[in-house]
């Protein structure tokens, strides 16, 4: 049976695998192994996973500080149909999937690349600022499955300008997001994705985390040219509490499309400007 891992990393967010039956694979933070783990904490080779008659998997440590199930640590296990280890500080989760599960997840991921291309005609025939937003608003929270989604447009100083949209959270001076975790998206320039935030050592004592009881969140800025304009912003206050990698490149993806419409819409009004005069 095919073996699912699920790493959460320091972040927050998940990072997703598939091993197949028929081999063995390394886990750990060297490069080489099958499946990475950037941890200083982990081991460069810390553990096994082997395939065992196309049905069983069994994982063994391989590390110096070792491996938890449970509390316990753990050499050698036939795993369950699913288990959490923890491998140095790395909470790790092994389900192995039928063929079938394994087949509505790559269904999904069609899907995910479907909605992409749906996204892009839609762009395509939004004839004004107001039909693009409810359209990005309406893919991020189905493709995500969050609560709330929005496009904020950021200024020069990369403060907020304007959270595009008419639902209460979004109003400028109650804005009920993390602030925080979009500023620091914009000053890193990349995608900045996290998970159960109310124990993260960073972000657990930030004032919009804790009175709004935001579980996860994730911002990706949308750039014309080199220069962020807007973010893409979604969160949780319950439920889901992490993103994952694919959801990370999805809305990377968002941005990309997003960011060539923009820069579109800025160049027609250029030319409109030009005319006029």
């Amino acid at each position: 049976m095919p073996m699912q891992v699920n790493i959460s990393t320091q972040s927050g967010w998940v990072a997703e695998h598939i091993l197949f039956e028929g081999g063995d694979y390394s886990i750990g933070r060297s490069a080489q192994a099958d499946v990475v783990l950037d941890h200083p904490q982990v081991s460069r080779n810390h553990a096994k996973l082997i395939s065992m008659d196309n049905e069983r998997w069994l994982f063994q440590d391989t590390s110096s500080s070792g491996s938890y199930l449970k509390g316990r640590p753990v050499d050698s296990i036939q795993l369950d149909d699913e288990s959490i280890i923890r491998l140095g500080p790395a909470s790790c989760r092994f389900k192995q999937l039928t063929h079938k599960q394994l087949t509505v997840l790559n269904s999904q991921s069609q899907w995910r690349k479907n909605q992409l291309q749906q996204l892009s005609k839609q762009f395509n025939k939004c004839v004004s600022s107001q039909d693009l937003l409810q359209t990005v608003q309406h893919c991020l929270i189905q493709s995500l499955g969050c609560e709330r989604a929005a496009l904020i447009l950021v200024n020069e100083d990369q403060s907020l300008q304007q959270c595009l949209g008419f639902e209460d959270w979004m109003d400028s001076d109650n804005f009920s997001g993390s602030k925080t975790i979009i500023r620091q998206c914009l000053a890193q320039r990349e995608p900045l994705a996290l998970g159960t935030l109310q124990d993260h050592e960073t972000f657990s004592n930030q004032h919009s985390v804790i009175k709004n009881n935001i579980q996860a969140a994730l911002c990706v800025p949308v750039f014309i040219g080199d220069k962020p304009q807007a973010v893409l912003y979604a969160d949780n206050t319950s439920g889901k509490q992490f993103f994952t990698q694919t959801d990370i490149k999805l809305i990377q993806s968002f941005a990309n499309l997003l960011s060539l419409r923009l820069l579109f819409q800025s160049i027609e009004h250029n030319i409109s400007l030009a005319r006029n005069h």
